[in-house]
């Protein structure tokens, strides 16, 4: 690892990604995958369809380039390549094999329109993503394979955090940019602005301060389920991490408490629901399902509990351990239960039956029904304003389910019971 990048990786990224390897397993499986052939070198085809750029050919551009891996203290193999595209890109792809180079690729577009100051900035950004070894995580997906319908075997959980993860990246990669240009935030916004819109100055005015006037408008959106779909953070918080990091590195600070506030920004990323029903009804699952689980008075949920409250929760949550971390006790899940089950009594329509339908998952799970469980979802039920004998036919047609396919499986639950 670079001496210059490993200090300044932004540290929820690399905790987040070191804890989801070792829960998963990933090494074992992305080695096995890379080594079986499971994934290509790109090596090839990018030499037969971009430019190899050389000192001959692009003296500018390399000469950005070796300023750059100096500035960064990345000496690792590497070639450069430009292709023709309209569009303003840059990605790098990290070698395969031992006997072949890192490759940055670059857009004729990119080179046209950024100045040297801004190409540094990109340039800087890829090698961090090399320097950091993001392609790893990034072959988690392919590496578990696909099933018949073509949809990832993957955990879905894996898959969630891992979105979040994919955003942290970009913010730690930005920081190698940004220490390539040695900290001029400028230049970074104008890079961003490029990249964003592939418009230049003739056309945008860089107003940083207005930008971070927008992060404050995000931060007060009710509508963040909606920034959840983007692949890399929103400008503004790009703009504002960075600020927070040049002003760290400026003062000799030690990052963790910036990287504390800018995790907090990032977060505007992770998907949350808005609308009062979407809230409402994760409330209650999340409680409903505790509940559900520690009805017959265990102290531990078991694995088939566990994993189908995540996979309940997953649709409604970015984070489905960090929403059960929210709940303290049983008196706490039971105040959830009953507030989110009267705003949906009142409020909710057939999405009743299928908050009640999702708590009987969890009650089946290990296929069997207690009598004390059957008791609690005739009891949601009733909360729900679901009438008892439509409650007994989804329990039944649960267990029905449950019996005939063993859901529950992969995931070891945490350690933790919700105490008075």
């Amino acid at each position: 690892m670079s001496t210059v990048l490993d200090p300044i990786r932004f540290g929820p990224e690399r905790v987040l990604i070191g804890e989801l390897f070792q829960r998963f397993g990933l090494d074992v499986l992305i080695d096995h995958f890379v080594e079986s052939g499971g994934v290509r070198s790109m090596y090839d085809a990018v030499l037969a369809s971009e430019l190899r750029l050389t000192r001959m050919i692009a003296p500018r551009l390399m000469g950005l380039l070796e300023t750059a891996r100096e500035k960064l203290a990345f000496d690792e193999p590497l070639e450069m390549f430009v292709g023709q595209d309209p569009q303003v890109n840059a990605a790098a792809m990290h070698r395969m094999s031992d006997d072949e180079p890192h490759v940055l690729s670059l857009t004729s577009a990119l080179v046209e329109r950024m100045t040297d100051a801004e190409l540094s900035f990109v340039l800087g950004h890829e090698l961090g993503h090399l320097a950091y070894r993001h392609y790893r995580a990034r072959l988690a997906d392919g590496a578990f394979g696909r099933g018949p319908n073509g949809e990832s075997k993957a955990p879905p959980l894996l898959l969630r955090r891992l979105e979040s993860w994919d955003r942290m990246a970009e913010i730690s990669a930005d920081r190698a940019g940004f220490t390539a240009i040695d900290g001029n935030l400028e230049v970074a916004v104008s890079a961003f602005f490029k990249l964003q819109s592939g418009l230049g100055p003739e056309h945008l005015r860089f107003d940083i301060a207005a930008i971070l006037e927008q992060l404050e408008s995000l931060q007060k959106s009710s509508r963040r389920e909606l920034f959840a779909e983007f692949s890399h953070p929103a400008t503004p918080i790009r703009v504002r991490a960075l600020q927070l990091f040049g002003e760290a590195r400026s003062k000799g600070v030690d990052l963790a408490e910036t990287d504390a506030e800018v995790a907090t920004i990032a977060r505007l990323m992770d998907y949350a629901p808005s609308e009062p029903l979407d809230l409402n009804a994760r409330e209650f699952i999340l409680a409903g399902g505790l509940l559900a689980a520690y009805t017959d008075g265990d102290i531990e949920m078991d694995d088939a509990g566990w994993n189908t409250l995540v996979q309940l929760l997953l649709p409604v949550s970015a984070d489905p351990e960090a929403e059960v971390a929210r709940i303290k006790n049983r008196s706490e899940a039971e105040e959830i239960l009953q507030k989110s089950a009267e705003w949906l009594r009142d409020n909710a329509g057939a999405e009743r039956f299928d908050l009640l339908r999702a708590i009987a998952h969890v009650t089946a799970a290990d296929g069997y029904l207690s009598e004390a469980e059957r008791a609690f979802l005739k009891r949601c039920a009733e909360m729900l304003g679901v009438p008892a004998r439509t409650a007994d036919e989804i329990a039944f047609e649960t267990l029905a389910d449950h019996l005939q396919t063993h859901a529950g499986r992969g995931l070891r639950p945490p350690r933790f019971a919700l105490d008075e």
